[in-house]
């Protein structure tokens, strides 16, 4: 089956909001093996709207609409569902009643254009929305299913899960279900994973696929099955081989993040962590901090913007490079009364192939030594400090795990 997915909204386009729903979207329909050849957005105008209706049911054997069906007068998807499938607008007296009733308790007052959230086209089901007032459309208008839900995430998500995807399931007679593992990685490009897995890639069940994500690649292992048990029996002996392929760069899976690892790492230890940060200008420690968990295993935080860094904290004509990582993260122990002890700094280094790069010094002091390191990382300005401040993430796990200490 093939699943057209639109969502609706000007500020979309302007990138005002992400799109995060198309994504959510596409994922969930991925997840129980319906095809997406097309996702489109488009703005609040109702002739553009009705065009991207009629254009994605001619192709598709399904649409789902996220936005455009709020109380405003901007939100049009109802009134062009009507105008592709010639049905005149209805409205649900009773839920108008129920929105009447809340947003009086709630507010003290109602606007009538808060009852447009009970209208449908004539014939259409009205979906139950778990967490808002704003009703989901489903309908089917010349063999194709079409469904609206609201633009909200949160309203969006639960009736995709609880309402679309099980009519969807039914009306393909879904007999078999995705089942995917992720694994991440951080320390091979994503070149270099695919050159390593790539007898892997040509596998149709399961199926190898690779995701970049900044610095880290992940590892993309999908199964189909009658159910997700079976899924998994075919999905581990890949990802055993994979692991095996790639060693230690696999640092996690699923939803795993550096930072939920290395807060582990610390936690697990009562240890707590501190920076001393140039380039990075402070993110090291505020992505572990503002990580779950993160409070109680941060020390604290010094972003130095003095060139050279290291001036602020070593003495005059002292060590450089590596060492002056190492200088730095024994000072910074010793500045946040802390465990563990992570510096970054840099250097102007010349372009690699036309690309600018740069070389980013890493520090970790932990109780048992204090090592340095050196990465040459491509980008300039926040791509530099991102992929730098990931960097100093994974070189402050690999030294607590012990995993630097053999490279």
């Amino acid at each position: 089956m093939i699943v057209e997915v639109i969502a609706v909204g000007t500020e979309l386009l302007l990138g005002q909001i992400v799109n995060s729903n198309v994504a959510f979207i596409g994922r969930k329909l991925a997840e129980d093996g319906f095809d997406a050849h097309f996702q489109v957005t488009v703005g609040d105008n109702v002739a553009r709207l009705t065009d991207a209706i009629r254009t994605a049911a001619a192709r598709s054997n399904a649409v789902v609409l996220t936005g455009g069906i709020g109380p405003t007068q901007d939100d049009l998807t109802r009134e062009a569902l009507c105008q592709v499938t010639g049905r005149p607008m209805m409205r649900n007296e009773t839920h108008a009643a129920v929105i009447r009733d809340r947003l009086m308790a709630a507010r003290g007052v109602m606007p009538e254009s808060n009852l447009r959230q009970a209208d449908y086209p004539e014939g259409a089901d009205q979906l139950p929305n778990a967490n808002g007032l704003a009703l989901g459309i489903a309908l089917e208008y010349q063999g194709t299913m079409l469904f609206a839900v609201p633009g909200v995430p949160s309203e969006m998500k639960a009736m995709v899960e609880n309402q679309v995807l099980p009519r969807l399931r039914q009306t393909a007679g879904v007999s078999k279900v995705l089942t995917s593992r992720v694994l991440k990685t951080w320390g091979l490009g994503e070149s270099q994973v695919a050159e390593i897995l790539d007898d892997l890639f040509g596998s149709s069940n399961p199926s190898v696929a690779f995701l970049i994500d900044g610095p880290e690649v992940r590892v993309r292992i999908t199964a189909k099955a009658e159910n997700s048990v079976l899924g998994e029996a075919l999905i581990a002996p890949v990802e055993t081989e994979v692991r095996s392929r790639l060693g230690s760069t696999v640092f996690g899976q699923g939803d795993d993040t550096i930072e939920s690892i290395l807060i582990g790492l610390l936690a697990e230890r009562s240890w707590k962590l501190g920076t001393v940060e140039a380039v990075t200008l402070g993110q090291v420690g505020a992505r572990l901090a503002a990580a779950p968990g993160g409070e109680a295993v941060f020390s604290g935080s010094l972003a130095i913007s003095a060139h050279p860094p290291e001036a602020l904290l070593l003495p005059k004509n002292g060590p450089t490079g590596v060492a002056t990582a190492i200088a730095l993260a024994d000072r910074a122990a010793a500045l946040h009364a802390a465990e563990v002890a992570v510096s970054v700094t840099d250097a102007d280094t010349p372009e690699l192939e036309g690309r600018p790069t740069r070389t980013v010094w890493i520090g970790v002091h932990t109780p048992d030594l204090t090592r340095g390191r050196s990465i040459r990382l491509l980008g300039v300005g926040e791509k530099f400090r991102s992929f730098a401040t990931t960097a100093a993430l994974h070189t402050a796990r690999q030294a607590i795990s012990g995993e630097w200490w053999d490279t």
